[in-house]
This record gives structure tokens, sequence and C-alpha cells, in this order.
């Protein structure tokens, strides 16, 4: 293990974050708030600064450049681990979360975008509080590392920590430099997030509240500055742009790239996108066929089933309607988009819809070798062949243990079946509300604090995609790496 280059990149992630906080103390200090909350970001700053100089002065000079996975996957979960603590000290400092727990909670459900909150009252905090509660969403969309790589020297180990963090079973480059690549995806990130502030502005939305609704969309994280979320703004308009953006966010940013280019063949061509737009489409007509006795005109149905399909399948989880009065049909469907989730190399969480293609294609494979042993059948997903599948089928097994596992762990201290499952549905797919006592209108202050932690490793987990945050606690990891001699 290459100790000292791991901590020569997590005292750079340091930095990284001190900087982060420059953004709420600037607000902080434009709307005249408390001193205790400006202080609060101060200090944090301050302290994740000196974190930074100490590891780089033992850091600094002749490092070993061996650099593999293992490498890889530790600095990325040191870094997401190390943004969550820390991260959540400005909530527990500032006393807007007098409880470290509940503040750890809201930082990981914030940087993970997952979007559970524990606050009763959101209205009730400072502005910059609110800011950087949306301002996690964004940085955790993209991810820290991809971040970091964008504005950090070029280096042939970059390929390890980008595999590490990008979420989806494979990682695409759109050009050859990973560097570049990171460059051109956040550029492409920044953009869009540019472009939906606007077009909330052009809403009379107001420019505080555009943009944390455009942080929070961008991040598919769904933190809102308003107790009844997008509903508070009654516009029709406003609903629409939230939803269309929440999809296109949520579509792998590659495609994004595709079409930005005039590679417009290649984008459509994408079975991914038309996989992942056909389950939208498909799962907004049966549920708005399920409850539209439920509605006083089909319309209202209809809006209120577009946004909360693009809201749960982008696992962003912003509250316009209660989905929990649902029929339970409709919110089986809900549950399934949970955990499907969006595209791979974009923001929204989910197993991924490559991985569900996947699992389709070899569910039917399978049922076709059966009926022909001897017929040779392959799985092409974007016109390519899978040559080696068993990642792809492991990751699916290791994803149900974990799950099944943590739902025994949730059921200790969570007594409701219901509510049990879809707490941990919610927080490994990073979608956000639950059923029935946590759902879209409730908050997650009443869980227990040891179920607290228990879902915010799930959220990392989700996040992670499992793998890192399993690799940081394997013994394996830390053992030497020994050397054949020639």
């Amino acid at each position: 293990m290459n100790y000292k280059m791991i901590f020569h990149v997590v005292g750079k992630m340091f930095k990284l974050l001190s900087a982060l906080l420059m953004l709420p103390i600037f607000v902080s200090l434009i709307y005249k708030e408390r001193q205790s909350t400006l202080l609060s970001f101060l200090a944090v700053a301050v302290l994740c600064y000196i974190f930074y100089f100490v590891i780089d002065y033992f850091t600094d000079g002749e490092r070993d450049r061996d650099f593999y996975n293992r490498e890889g996957f530790v600095i990325v979960t040191l870094t997401w681990i190390i943004f969550s603590i820390f991260g959540a000290l400005p909530f527990y400092f500032s006393g807007e979360i007098p409880n470290y727990i509940d503040s750890l909670f809201e930082t990981v459900s914030g940087f993970t975008t997952t979007g559970s909150t524990i606050l009763p009252d959101i209205e009730k905090l400072d502005k910059s509080i609110l800011l950087w509660r949306s301002f996690t969403h964004f940085i955790g969309g993209m991810g820290v590392i991809v971040f970091a790589l964008a504005i950090l020297p070029r280096s042939p180990h970059n390929i390890h920590i980008a595999k590490a963090e990008i979420p989806g079973p494979y990682f695409g480059k759109v050009v050859s430099s990973i560097k570049q690549t990171a460059i051109y995806l956040y550029s492409i990130y920044i953009a869009l997030t540019v472009i939906l502030f606007v077009l909330l502005l052009i809403g009379n939305v107001g420019v505080f509240d555009s943009l944390n609704i455009a942080f929070s969309t961008a991040g598919t994280g769904g933190f809102s500055i308003k107790n009844s979320g997008i509903a508070y703004y009654n516009s029709t308009y406003v609903t629409v742009v939230v939803a269309v953006f929440m999809l296109i966010f949520s579509m792998n940013l590659n495609i994004i790239y595709f079409v930005i280019f005039k590679k417009f063949f290649k984008a459509l061509k994408s079975e991914e996108l038309l996989w992942f737009l056909g389950l939208v489409a498909l799962t907004s007509v049966i549920i708005f066929l399920d409850i539209y006795r439920s509605y006083d005109t089909p319309y209202h149905s209809l809006l209120d089933v577009f946004f909360t399909v693009s809201s749960v399948v982008s696992t962003t989880g912003f509250t316009y309607n209660n989905f929990d009065i649902w029929p339970t049909f409709s919110k089986m469907i809900i549950l399934l988009l949970m955990i499907v989730g969006g595209c791979a190399g974009g923001t929204a969480g989910g197993i991924k819809i490559p991985r569900f293609i996947f699992f389709v294609k070899n569910a039917k494979n399978s049922i076709s070798k059966a009926l022909s042993p001897k017929k040779i059948i392959s799985i092409k997903i974007d016109g390519k062949i899978i040559k080696d599948t068993n990642p792809l089928a492991n990751y699916l097994l290791l994803y149900s243990f974990i799950f099944v596992f943590l739902l025994l762990i949730t059921s200790i201290q969570i007594n409701d079946f219901q509510d049990a499952i879809s707490l941990v549905v919610t927080t490994i797919s990073n979608a956000g509300p639950a059923f029935n006592n946590y759902g879209p209108l409730n908050n997650f202050s009443s869980v227990p604090y040891f179920t607290k932690i228990v879902l915010s490793i799930s959220m990392l987990l989700g996040r992670l995609e499992l793998i890192p945050l399993i690799v940081l606690f394997s013994s394996k990891t830390w053992r030497k790496r020994h050397t054949i001699k020639k």
C-alpha cells in the first residue's frame, strides 16, 4: 500500500474542502447572519486547511510512484468519509442541528445526493446553512474526486481514482486524457446548472431560491429550502422545468457531450438512453392509469405523475405531492424505479440502467439457453459484447446480499416492515423519501440514532457502489504488496 501517495492526495482534498466552504461564508456575510453561523464555517475552513498543511508537509518530496486500483479505492472512500465528517461540523457548530449524528446524517445525505433530511422545519435555517446543504448535492453529484481531477496536475494514476468514484458499471472517456475528460464533463455539468438557474429566474423563483434548486437538481439530490418543496412555488412552468432537468442530469453526460459536439447519431443510438426514456414513459403511463380516478382532472394527475417519476427515477426526491397515498401498485413501481435509478455517468443513484439492461437480457438468455443448450448467446449493450459478465452478475449478487443485511440491521429498531424496507431502498439508492412514517411529506428526525448511522453507511455504499467502501475495511487492502524477484 502506497501510504505516502494516499495521504498526499487526501491532503489535497482537505484543501479543496476548505476552499469550497468559502461559498457559504460569502453568503453569510452578504445576508449579515448570526456571528455563530459565520464563525462555524470559518472554523471548519481553517481546520481543514491546517490538516492540509500538516499532511502536505510530511508527504512532500519523493514518493513511491506505484499506484493501483486499491490505492484508488482507498483515496476515494477516505475522501468521502472526510468530507462527510468535516462537512457536518458547520451544522453542529452553528447550533442549527445540535446533535452531531443528525448533522452527519444530513451531510452524508447531501454529499451522496440522497436528499433524506432530519429537519422538520427547513425554512427557519440561516441562508448560508441552506446553501451549504444544497451545495453538498452539487459537489457530490459529479463526484468530489472528478472535480479534483479537473484541477489537479495530470497523472497516469488518475484513471485508478476515476474508476473508483464515477458511478456505473464502466468508465467511459470522451477524450483520451482523464484530466481533459473530467474538465469536459464538469464544464457540461456547470453549464447545464447555469441554464437551469436562468430558466428558474425567468419563472420568478428568485436568485437565492433558484441557486439552491439548481444545485439540488444538478446533483439529483432533492434538498429543498421550503417545507413543501417544489409545490411551494405553485407554478406549472417551474414544475415542468425542474422535472425535465432532473431527467437530463440523470442521463449519461457522455451522451450529452456527443449531442453538444454534433454527434447526434451516436447519441440517439445509445441503447442506455432509449431504455431510460422508455422506462420513464412506460412507468408514467402505467401509474397515470392506476391513479387516474383519484384526481379531478387528467391534467393534474399527468403533471403529478411526470414530476414524481422524474424525481424518483433520477433519485432526486424533490417533494411535490404525497405519493405515499397512491395505490399500492403505483407505490411498488416507485420502489422499483428507486432501485433501478438513472444512467451510468450521470448524477443519479440506483443500480443504473446498464445493469438493469444486463439483468433483463441475461434472464432472457438464460431461458433461451435452457431451450437450446448448444446455442451460443452473447449479451450486447450499446452494440458492444459483454465478454466478461461476472463483474455485473457479481455486483447484483453483492447488492442483494448487502441490501438484505442492511434490512436486518435496520429492523432491529424499525418495527414496521414497510418503513424498514423503504428506508433501506431509499438510502442505498440515494433516492430521498421513503414510505409510510418517512414519506415525502415527513422527515427522518424520529429514526433512532443507531439506525441513522446504519442508513448513513447505506447512503455511502450506494453512492460509491459498494466496492470502494468494502475495500477500505478489508484486511487484504492493507497488506503489503509482494513483488516477485527476477
